[in-house]
């Protein structure tokens, strides 16, 4: 490897050797600002508009290489490939009409639907493609980094989502979410694609989780959220929903979030099996630390109530401390619409709720006022899972959807153990810095969704977007157990809603509105480190998915004295 492989300026290492001091980018090059990095800022110095609001701009890789970054328009059905040598200028190089390709190709999926998900690792590119209808297989298109041709596509399962490359680059990994469809309901799975011996002779195994029917009421016992609609038993196999893949640094496993079913899957992938299934429980809004608010009727309140939130995780990233392994997980929280009421129309049981000390109710009545619990959203369904044990209909407790944060998990032998939770930081950073914003998350929280890991110096942080608050929140997540809030970065006109976005989009795409918005709803976020760079520091480029943009942030580290 020679100095120019890894981006760096010759006379800048032989000033160096002569005694010179040291640039200030060129620490970064050399593991991204030394050791002494205290903490980081986040500039955006870049922005790309794909011209598609709604769905524009979802997951993002990036191509050191060539300093190229591929993104998922799905609004297009393509991925679009940016310039990124100049990031402050990010422009349209290429496109990949991975559909297109994949109909043209000798592959067991019936027909071709969207590209969900792309990755990249050394000078392969990875993406995953749903079939039509998006209940049959779907499958995976490989493609040249360079040359942008392609090179093979693999069958996986029904509706494949998220994929990923283990860091070793001998496994493509990807979460299978089998969504129902109108008339059929296919099993969620994990397909393992081993391509060790090259994408020609790739090995697809996929694991589905056929293993735990049966063990329904076990897997509750772990607060493992398994409903299905109509009046019939839930099936283990049918109802649970792979979301996104996070793979360990070692390449030997990947942890998959089942977002709507509130648990994270283990997977061996050199057996290409699910090894276990492992419920996240719930968060206890009632304690001191994880006030919330819940109203858009009493202004901005931030309080504790007697409510749970089931962390339900969108985005999860893995990463090691100390020879133990940390998840990050984005505790977005989903749910079907069978599942959604909003808790002022459900009757609670008064003597399950213990309001003596609560400073502002008294009863089950007033808690249910709008200006208190009444125009929250819930999942009922849950509620009647958890409960309702004798199935009256009057619920002992609430269930709120997603946890409002993002947490960091131990993983041990016996499952996942919580050493962090952002609580109430999100929202009242918001209320304090974005008051604007904060009225757009009262209703469900400001929606988790994606997380990216990055390291500089000898430091690692987690970049953490916000659905609807359409943040990024920097957090140091260097000591699992004490992980410290950095920045937020946002470029967002609240005043410009979905609604609106969605009328421009059928009325006037290229009018004033879908500008306006300026940068609406991350969708993916991916952290290109120093080395990797084509400036001197790291970058965070981030997919806006309803405002079709995508954000290109320095990574700026910041030295002790």
């Amino acid at each position: 490897m020679t100095l120019n492989d890894i981006g760096v300026d010759r006379r800048s290492v032989l000033g160096l050797l002569a005694g010179a001091a040291v640039p200030s980018g060129l620490a970064a090059q050399f593991g991204g600002g030394g050791n002494d990095v205290e903490t980081i800022g986040l500039n955006r110095i870049g922005r790309y508009a794909t011209g598609e609001a709604l769905g524009g701009a979802e997951i993002v890789a990036f191509h050191a290489a060539g300093n190229r970054l591929f993104v998922v328009n799905s609004g297009a059905g393509q991925v679009e490939v940016l310039d990124l040598s100049d990031p402050s200028n990010p422009v349209q190089d290429a496109v990949l009409a991975a559909s297109d390709v994949i109909a043209r190709q000798d592959v067991a999926i019936q027909a071709v639907g969207g590209t969900n998900s792309v990755d990249v690792d050394g000078n392969l590119v990875a993406a995953a493609i749903e079939a039509d209808p998006a209940t049959a297989d779907g499958a995976i298109a490989f493609y040249d980094a360079s040359s942008l041709e392609f090179v093979d596509a693999v069958p996986v399962g029904p509706l494949p989502d998220k994929v990923s490359f283990s860091p070793d680059g001998n496994y493509v990994v990807v979460a299978n979410e089998g969504e129902p469809g109108a008339s059929t309901d296919p099993a969620g799975s994990v397909s393992v694609v081993d391509i060790t011996n090259g994408v020609s002779n790739a090995v697809v195994r996929t694991a589905t989780f056929g293993e735990f029917d049966g063990q329904e009421d076990t897997l509750r016992e772990d607060g493992i959220h398994l409903v299905s609609p109509g009046d019939g038993d839930a099936v283990a196999s049918a109802v649970i929903e792979p979301e996104f893949v996070a793979v360990t640094p070692d390449s030997q496993r990947a942890f998959v979030s089942l977002q709507e079913n509130n648990a994270i899957a283990t997977v061996d992938l050199a057996e290409g099996t699910v090894t276990g299934v492992h419920g996240l429980g719930f968060k206890d809004f009632s304690l001191p630390g994880n006030e919330l608010d819940t109203s858009d009727a009493d202004g901005i309140s931030l309080q504790n109530w007697p409510l749970h939130g089931m962390y339900q995780p969108d985005a999860i990233d893995a990463y090691e401390v100390d020879g133990e392994t940390y998840l990050v997980t984005a505790n977005e929280g989903d749910a079907k619409d069978f599942e959604v009421s909003v808790l002022g129309d459900l009757d609670l049981d008064p003597e399950a709720f213990d309001l003596s000390e609560n400073p502002y109710v008294d009863s089950v009545e007033e808690l249910t006022r709008p200006e208190h619990l009444g125009n929250l959203e819930v999942n009922e369904a849950a509620m009647a899972e958890f409960a309702d044990e004798n199935g009256d209909g009057s619920y002992e407790a609430i269930y709120a959807i997603g946890g409002r944060s993002f947490t960091v998990w131990q993983v041990s032998e016996d499952g996942l153990n919580p050493v962090f939770d952002s609580g109430r930081d999100f929202e009242k950073t918001f209320a304090e810095r974005r008051p604007a914003g904060h009225q757009n998350v009262v209703e469900s929280g400001p929606e988790t969704e994606s997380a990216e890991l990055g390291t500089v110096g000898d430091r690692t942080f987690a970049f953490v977007g916000q659905e609807v608050g359409s943040a990024i929140f920097a957090y140091d997540v260097t000591r699992p157990e004490n992980a410290e809030y950095v920045e937020m970065a946002v470029n967002r006109d609240y005043s410009v809603t979905e609604d609106d976005l969605e009328a421009a989009a059928e009325e006037d795409p290229e009018g004033d509105t879908p500008a306006r918005a300026g940068d609406f709803a991350p969708e993916g976020v991916h952290f290109v480190p120093a080395a990797e760079s084509p400036v001197q520091n790291p970058l965070l480029c981030v997919g806006y998915e309803l405002s079709g943009t995508v954000g290109v942030f320095e990574v700026t580290p910041v030295t002790g004295n």
